[in-house]
């Protein structure tokens, strides 16, 4: 019999401009995307209550039967649930985009097993249980996929000095466009590691790539959407030069432009995954929305 049962919300995230130069000591900057969200529910069945059990879209079993990727969430439950527990999980954010999905899951799962087992953690607490949730997933995760699902604010990410907030809006609307295709980070983070070491041109982009999302910092406080947008395409050259861009990235971007965007790139690893693209209005972004509707697996518009 249920003794309890608490949901919790996160959000998703996106990666404005930064990634892979954020390997390499520059700034990467994480936009939260509260137009998809995640609802995690944990129902307590008491300390008698038979095996812990997952339940999600592509698993439905007992928790420690679960396949790798759920690592992290069988993680968190051996960790704060007393109880035997059902997890479950509903939402819009697809997984393997680069959009934060095992972040939002394992930042909703470890609110709600706090409150269903009165716990009472410290947020602190909380975010250290999820950052290693997703170091179980990712590895050595950088920690802004947690801390861009977290916030309300755009989140800049250095190596060396950590996580700060820019606390001014854009006032432009970003529109994500989902490949249907899962990307790999790993296999991407390698791929632009070797070019780095063997090819100095290749130095020489990353160190481009990193200005730019300095650039992007300063675009952003100073409400410059124009030029954030362009920074988005220059961006873009240098990560296709990288070999992270796809046709199908490819394809999402020109319809994008011929849709009137202000600039577009793929956001996160690449070699699949998510498009943004940048929009001056909410008239604007309703168009490049549309014409993305013929070739994507999924369109979010969200003013920014």
């Amino acid at each position: 019999m249920t003794i309890r049962t608490v949901s919790a919300i996160a959000h998703a995230k996106a990666i404005l401009l930064g990634e892979h130069a954020a390997v390499y000591g520059y700034p990467a900057l994480a936009v939260p995307v509260t137009a998809m969200t995640l609802t995690a529910t944990v129902e307590t069945f008491g300390p008698d209550g038979g095996p812990s059990m997952l339940n999600t879209d592509r698993y439905h079993g007992p928790l420690d039967q679960a396949p790798k990727e759920y690592g992290g969430l069988a993680f968190l439950a051996s960790l704060m649930a007393r109880d035997a527990v059902k997890l479950s999980y509903r939402g819009s954010i697809p997984q393997g985009r680069g959009l934060g999905s095992s972040a939002a899951s394992a930042w909703a799962t470890a609110q709600a097993l706090n409150q269903a087992e009165d716990l009472d953690w410290s947020s602190e607490r909380l975010v250290e249980a999820s950052d290693q949730a997703e170091d179980i997933v990712h590895g050595e995760a950088s920690g802004v996929d947690l801390a861009a699902v977290r916030s309300n604010r755009l989140v800049v990410y250095r190596r060396t000095k950590g996580f700060s907030t820019v606390g001014n809006r854009l006032g432009a609307w970003l529109v994500i466009a989902d490949t249907g295709q899962a990307g790999s980070t790993k296999t991407a983070v390698a791929s632009v590691r070797r070019q780095i070491e063997t090819s100095e041109p290749k130095k020489t982009a990353m160190d481009r790539l990193g200005a730019i999302a300095t650039q992007g910092i300063e675009a952003w406080r100073r409400r410059d959407a124009a030029r954030l947008g362009t920074l988005f395409d220059q961006a873009q050259d240098i990560l296709a030069g990288f070999g992270l861009s796809t046709a199908e990235i490819d394809r999402l971007i020109r319809l994008a432009h011929q849709a009137g965007a202000q600039g577009a790139k793929l956001s996160g690893s690449g070699l699949g995954g998510a498009i943004i693209a940048l929009a001056k209005d909410r008239e604007q972004a309703e168009s490049v929305g549309q014409a993305l509707q013929t070739a994507a697996s999924g369109v979010w518009t969200q003013e920014i």
